[in-house]
């Protein structure tokens, strides 16, 4: 495991990295990360295409497929140590979250075509301090396969994706399979929402315990933990071991230190060498919950930022409804992206201001991000919807009058 002082991530950066070489330019020996400005992600990705961002060459470790704009995906890189670190990371937080000795885990992320989430799982658990069991079973498998493998083993816990989830307990309810030995319930990768919570209590009783597996992504790797004992619905606690997380107010750009204010959340990993990420934008909104001092100071996810749209597990950049819209030949004065969560599944509604009309945005939508087409297929997510309204009919930012591009509407 190698942790790196601050200082030594900002120097290495910005000798060895062209764009924060570039980025940094202005500024005076040994700044303070108050004084680094923030990193723009359009930018940093454009520069990651033109390998500007990484510090040396990429020779060993892992790579993974993030969402991008549209036929466009970016490309996380991981050396081994910092991949091991990184799950080591998540680990050793594992107990602190609620995991057991002899716990039996069903891992049903995702696995292939540069998914990291069915990997970081797995690594999650292995270095764990536990003595456990994990099952790979991955939610590539057929639900009925995955169903009698849970029965069949006695598997008490189930970790993936909450639509997978949900999609085998209710199969295993319909088919009258025992799942009495079921009692926790691991998800990543969207929130797991009270409706659908209540649906699960339902099924395997009032005393199913519900964990989220860690706070982390494919660009900025892992950020925070659950705490089973201090952190409630969408609660987490920053790892001070492993990075620095800042909230930052989305109007003003001032640093927030107060509990109870929202901003934009943003991450300097500790342990990212090869792609640095420092004052990264990890695309969500939160607030502290916690006063400041507080060593892994807890904080609450308040949604999605306006980096991108998380439509259950499938990420939507604003990028991709521009560009859909100038390929269809629409031309608009302004658009605008609204998230719900309705009947225990996510519906993304696009709203566009637009001079003329075309046929074929879902089509070019679901071309250009064809997890999007089998959510939809699969019954994860509502079929998105696509309205056409006036410019004043949108909904804008009280302080500054900014048109909003995404609004999350499910918290």
């Amino acid at each position: 495991m190698k942790i790196y002082p601050l200082e030594t991530i900002i120097s290495y950066a910005r000798e060895h990295s062209s764009f924060y070489k570039k980025l940094y330019a202005q500024l005076g020996e040994n700044p303070s990360l108050e004084q680094l400005p923030l990193v723009e992600q359009a930018d940093f990705w454009d520069a990651a295409d033109r390998d500007e961002v990484n510090t040396f060459a990429h020779i060993d470790g892992q790579i993974f497929k993030s969402g991008g704009t549209t036929g466009v995906p970016k490309h996380a890189l991981y050396a081994a140590e910092e991949w091991r670190t990184m799950c080591e990371a998540a680990g050793i937080h594992m107990p602190l979250g609620g995991l057991k000795q002899g716990d039996k885990v069903a891992n049903m992320f995702y696995s292939g075509s540069l998914y990291a989430s069915f990997l970081f799982s797995y690594g999650s658990f292995l270095f764990s301090p536990l003595q456990i069991l994990q099952y790979s079973l991955s939610g590539n498998m057929e639900i009925a396969e995955i169903a009698k493998t849970v029965e069949g083993m006695k598997i008490n816990c189930l970790a993936g994706l909450p639509s997978k989830i949900m999609n085998v307990l209710e199969y295993m309810t319909e088919q009258k399979m025992e799942i009495s030995y079921i009692n926790v319930i691991y998800y990543a990768g969207e929130t797991f929402y009270p409706d659908q919570r209540r649906r699960v209590s339902a099924i395997l009783g009032d005393t199913v315990d519900f964990r989220s597996m860690s706070y982390a992504s494919n660009d900025a790797g892992f950020m925070a933990y659950f705490h089973k004992e201090s952190c409630g619905f969408n609660e987490h606690r920053s790892s001070d071991m492993f990075c620095k997380l800042e909230l930052i107010d989305t109007e003003t750009g001032e640093v927030i230190t107060e509990a109870g204010r929202p901003g934009q959340i943003y991450v300097t990993s500790l342990y990212k060498l090869l792609m640095p990420i420092i004052r990264y934008p990890a695309g969500d909104m939160g607030e502290y919950t916690e006063p400041e001092g507080v060593p892994d100071r807890k904080f609450k996810l308040l949604g999605r930022s306006e980096e991108a749209a998380r439509v259950s597990y499938v990420t939507i950049c604003p990028e991709d409804i521009s560009n859909i819209l100038d390929k269809l030949g629409i031309t608009y004065d302004g658009f605008q992206m609204v998230i719900t969560h309705e009947d225990g599944r996510d519906k993304l509604t696009v709203r566009i201001a637009a001079k003329n009309e075309a046929d074929g945005l879902l089509e070019e939508l679901y071309n250009g991000r064809g997890v999007l087409k089998e959510a939809v297929q699969k019954g994860d997510v509502h079929i998105p919807i696509v309205e056409y309204c006036k410019l004043e009919q949108f909904e804008y930012n009280k302080r500054t009058g900014k048109l909003k591009r995404i609004l999350d509407k499910r918290l």
